[in-house]
């Protein structure tokens, strides 16, 4: 019987051997002397004359003391490489808490932009481009204004980062700042550029009334200006000069319209403008205090031509550009397939934008994770290095495939948490609807709820695309990012704009899940290879 499961006949002598070594090992373990594993080659049926016949041995005894050298040269390697996986480990468990409490902190502070105006909107009904009394026309000119604002911006604010962080990093804060400079000799002309093709277009093309897209415009200049200026700083990781930028410009709009009498449009605008000088005045004296103290010979300092600077920044640009787009293409499929009162293109829905705003919340509470991993991550790639010799470079690329799959799951509850607890955080609010005629505007119509979930879960999709692209991007792998997003953009348009058409304009919310689930699976798929390979990916970054 064990002859026909070993099935030696079948075999040329080496494979034979082979397979009897792994029958042996897996039977006995590491056996204590060769006379066992002689019992155990008996106990398979094996003779002498087939040790001979089978195996190329005089004996089942001589069999054995073959056996029993590669059994323990096995059983040896085994050990050998538990003892490595065990010395490979980098860190503890209470470093790793430590570090995931300070920088999933740090990542919530991006958040608390957003969240202070949410607060601001509560108790004063402003913000500074948003007012609980804006009409659905008023709401219109502002969140066309956004819109194009953060798309237009998009690439720049990723080949900011990604400059600024570099040269930091570098320690050269001398090539910061000038590369800050040369982003926003294009930056600025552009973002004019597109407002005055916008207004031109729209007397060719009358899609709105030109008082409205004249409106539209001042508040994409302005809010433009402000995502630019708050782009340096959070690659300069002065993020807390973004939120006083933030809470200074809110206090203006305040002053404005409750004691200036100013209007809402006026004060919103002294605003944006208010806080966009208080982060460039100060990203200004912060690069020239830098550079002060870090005592840089100027002269010696200069850019690569923009040829190499063009090339090094593309992808990074078409990113940021396809990003934002993203983001936005569900609203601007959403919004141009409802009946708006007037025949224009695109209208402003409301309760479509509170599901989307309502979901927002968790996107933001589960992205501050991945400040989390990629400090982690970044942290870790040396002393592993300095540990991965030749011999040990699939110890190297295991140990970060282990810690890939520990960011998923971390992301799972992380993100599954902050859905929960921000579906039901804002759903106690209900306890005030009787008194405040805008929370029962909030939760009064069902669409707002069933946009809240299907964005919700195409955010935590859209977040884990995040985090694969965020070890892209550490390992200058943007490419990767960059042909993945422009295929989930392009499913995301095409997929929200069959269903908003088709089963009603709060579908349109399908084309964010499946473009996300795309760039989610598009990445990961790509996260798999590099992190098999991670020793090649990291040696040819640099």
């Amino acid at each position: 019987m064990s002859q026909v499961e070993l099935n030696p006949i079948q075999l040329s002598q080496e494979e034979a051997l082979e397979q009897l070594t792994n029958k042996v090992l897996e039977l006995v373990g590491n056996p204590v002397s060769t006379w066992a594993v002689a019992a155990t080659i008996e106990s398979l049926g094996i003779r002498d004359v087939d040790a001979k016949e089978d195996y190329g041995y005089e004996s089942v005894f001589d069999l054995a003391e073959y056996v029993y050298k590669e059994v323990k040269n096995l059983s040896q390697s085994k050990l050998d490489i538990e003892e490595g996986i065990r010395k490979f480990k980098i860190g503890s468990f209470s470093r790793s808490a430590k570090m995931f409490l300070k920088h999933y902190s740090a990542g919530l502070i991006f958040s608390m932009p957003m969240i202070s105006q949410i607060i601001a909107i509560l108790i004063f009904e402003y913000a500074l481009w948003a007012w609980f009394n804006f009409n659905e026309a008023q709401a219109t000119v502002v969140a066309f204004g956004t819109i194009v604002a953060f798309v237009v911006t998009g690439g720049f604010i990723q080949t900011l980062g990604r400059l600024v962080s570099r040269y930091k990093g570098e320690g050269n804060m001398f090539l910061a700042s000038k590369a800050t400079a040369e982003v926003m000799r294009i930056a600025i002309p552009a973002v004019l550029l597109v407002g005055a093709a916008v207004f031109m277009l729209n007397i060719l093309l009358p899609f709105y009334p030109q008082s409205m897209v004249a409106l539209a415009i001042i508040y994409m200049v302005l809010i433009s200006f402000l995502l630019l200026s708050s782009a340096v700083l959070f690659a300069t990781q002065q993020r807390t000069v973004i939120l006083i930028g933030i809470l200074l410009g809110t206090a203006v709009v305040i002053i404005c319209m409750d004691f200036l009498g100013m209007g809402i449009y006026l004060s919103q605008w002294l605003g944006i403008l208010f806080g966009t000088v208080v982060m460039t005045v100060y990203g200004v004296v912060y690069f020239r205090l830098k550079i002060k103290s870090l005592r840089q010979e100027i002269s010696h300092h200069t850019l690569p031509d923009k040829e190499v600077t063009y090339y090094n920044s593309y992808r990074y640009f078409i990113y940021g550009f396809c990003y934002f787009l993203f983001l936005f293409m569900d609203r601007i499929i959403a919004w141009s397939a409802g009946p708006p009162p007037p025949a224009y293109i695109i209208w402003f829905n409301t309760p479509y934008e509170l599901g989307m705003d309502w979901a927002l919340i968790s996107l933001v509470v589960t992205i501050a994770m991945l400040e989390f991993s990629i400090h982690s991550f970044s942290k870790n790639l040396i002393p592993a290095q300095k540990k991965a010799m030749i011999t040990k470079i699939k110890l190297f690329n295991r140990h970060f495939r282990q810690f890939y799959v520990r960011q998923i799951l971390l992301l799972l509850v992380v993100g599954g948490i902050s859905i929960i607890l921000t579906y039901y955080g804002v759903l106690s609010l209900k306890i005030f609807e009787d008194k405040v005629p805008e929370i029962r505007d909030f939760f009064a119509n069902p669409m707002t709820f069933q946009v809240f979930w299907m964005a919700s879960i195409g955010y935590l999709l859209l977040t884990y695309g995040l985090l694969n692209s965020l070890f892209f991007f550490t390992l200058n792998r943007p490419e990767f990012v960059m042909y993945s997003m422009i295929g989930s953009l392009l499913v995301n348009f095409v997929v929200g704009y069959f269903c908003s058409r088709t089963f009603g304009l709060e579908y349109a919310t399908i084309g964010l899940i499946v473009g996300a689930l795309t760039f989610s699976l598009s990445t990961g798929i790509m996260a798999r290879k590099f992190f098999k390979n991670l020793d090649y990916y990291y040696y040819s970054a640099f």
